[in-house]
């Protein structure tokens, strides 16, 4: 939901960028995941899962509906990609396939945070790759990330990198950083819960935080590197400690990433029908529930398990 306000305060002019650090999501998620695709698949691995099985069923999870994401926002590529002279249907077939165009200023430019799931599906695959690592290496991988990342928020003065063309190398430090981070979770801590009283600091202190507003002293991102080094763990450790709302959280976890796949072009869609942005804020919600009640639809139709957030 931060994500998509901080997006509605840029394309909706006037409306207020209550969260000017939304873009730190991104570097939750990946810790997030991390920790998720440890605990899901690493001792399935270890039982003889293909590495190759692990990264197909990671790519058709986030490919559906980011490509649902793409095919809303064609009627308006031509202004996402701010009128630069490109062939269009070449960016929009890259992108479809959640790889990166070379030639807008945007990585994807037909469903910006599609640049996230690519990073997604690159730690996704040097996981299955690499998961035999010991848990030293992947601490000094980690630290080593850290470094790099560290470098990449001080020459850019911030960490809303690895969108934009030129970027690569900073996606790159933001993903296998936060990833590592949450790989390494997974392994040292596991699933011990903490006192279910630290499970509402955990509730308030990211969005309190990526409400914090720009500085203007050049420590912007010290701030961003702070909630990646001590803010996102603790944020994590704490989600694990709630207890009494399962129903709340599995469905907030069934939200989240079609509202996040989606959002996007809805905005544009909304803003198009001349509706003010918190109204299209509460129709991207209202558009990715009903995703999700279709995507559940057609599991059981299929005969399939429901699938959680992962």
């Amino acid at each position: 939901m931060a994500v998509v306000v901080m997006h509605a305060s840029v394309l909706f002019p006037g409306f207020p960028d209550l969260f000017p650090r939304g873009y730190l999501a991104v570097d939750f998620f990946f810790m997030l995941s991390g920790y998720v695709m440890a605990r899901t698949y690493e001792a399935r691995l270890a039982n003889g899962m293909p590495a190759r099985r692990f990264f197909i069923a990671r790519y058709k999870r986030l490919w559906p509906t980011m490509a649902l994401g793409g095919v809303l926002f064609i009627p308006f590529l031509a202004e996402g990609t701010r009128g630069e002279d490109l062939v269009l249907w070449k960016v929009a077939l890259v992108n479809l396939v959640l790889l990166p165009n070379p030639w807008a200023g945007n990585y994807f430019a037909l469903n910006v945070p599609g640049w996230s799931i690519f990073f997604e599906l690159v730690a996704n695959a040097a996981h299955a790759l690499l998961w035999k690592a010991r848990t030293w290496l992947l601490g000094l991988l980690a630290g080593v990330s850290m470094v790099g990342l560290a470098k990449a928020a001080h020459a850019f003065g911030h960490l809303d990198l690895g969108s934009r063309n030129g970027e690569l190398w900073a996606g790159l430090a933001r993903v296998a950083t936060a990833y590592t981070m949450g790989v390494l979770t997974w392994r040292l801590w596991g699933e011990r819960r903490l006192d279910p009283l630290t499970a509402l600091p955990a509730l308030v202190a990211m969005p309190l935080w990526f409400a914090v507003a720009d500085k203007i002293d050049g420590t912007n991102w010290l701030w961003d590197i702070a909630f990646v080094a001590f803010v996102a763990l603790p944020v994590l450790l704490g989600g694990l400690a709630m207890t009494g709302a399962q129903a709340i959280s599995r469905w907030a976890g069934e939200l989240s990433f079609p509202i996040y796949a989606i959002h996007y072009p809805l905005l544009y869609w909304f803003r198009a029908a001349g509706l003010p942005a918190p109204a299209a804020i509460a129709g991207c919600v209202v558009a990715a529930w009903l995703l999700v009640l279709v995507q559940q639809n057609w599991r059981t139709a299929l005969g399939r398990p429901a699938k959680g957030a992962t």
